[in-house]
């Protein structure tokens, strides 16, 4: 067992947001060679630039005590909401001719979401003491009556160990 790096939730929830911006694909890259921070951990501005992807904790975090005494060790779980919005008419060219967009866009970027969080399992683990990864299941997307906006949630359920 290795004892986390992490401090709280909150940081747990960072460290997934920095993992995600520096391994996922931004859309926009095939418009724009601005590197931005679309990824983030509060509500989108109106003013920002689409797509965007939140990461917010769901409820409270589920603790177990695993030793006794007073350094005793907690393992935390808790559950992320990761939800991404874009605007119509935006598209991402999947290859040639064939672009993905509106739900089929969110759809493509839930799966890139999830596949990333997977494949970066080692660096979770070793840099942020993240020990424990799920995929809790994703929301049909849909567009947004008062946006606008097309979005789409993924759930993981991630754990570590502090003392």
């Amino acid at each position: 067992m290795t004892l986390a790096n992490l401090v709280n939730d909150r940081t747990a929830v960072v460290a997934i947001k920095d993992i995600l911006q520096a391994n996922l694909l931004d859309p926009r890259a095939q418009y724009t060679s601005d590197n931005r921070n679309w990824i983030h951990t509060d509500e989108p501005l109106n003013s920002a630039t689409y797509p965007r992807i939140q990461i917010r904790k769901r409820g409270p975090s589920n603790v177990g005590i695993s030793s006794i005494g007073r350094e005793f060790i907690e393992q935390r779980e808790l559950i992320l909401d990761i939800q991404m919005w874009l605007k119509a008419p935006f598209k991402w060219q999947v290859s040639g001719d064939t672009y993905l967009q509106n739900e089929e866009l969110i759809k493509e970027w839930q799966d890139k979401i999830w596949n990333t969080l997977k494949d970066e399992q080692l660096d979770m683990h070793n840099t942020y003491g993240i020990t424990g990864l799920k995929n809790l299941g994703e929301r049909d997307p849909y567009l947004e009556p008062d946006s606008q906006l097309y979005t789409g949630v993924i759930s993981v359920r991630i754990w570590y160990f502090r003392t």
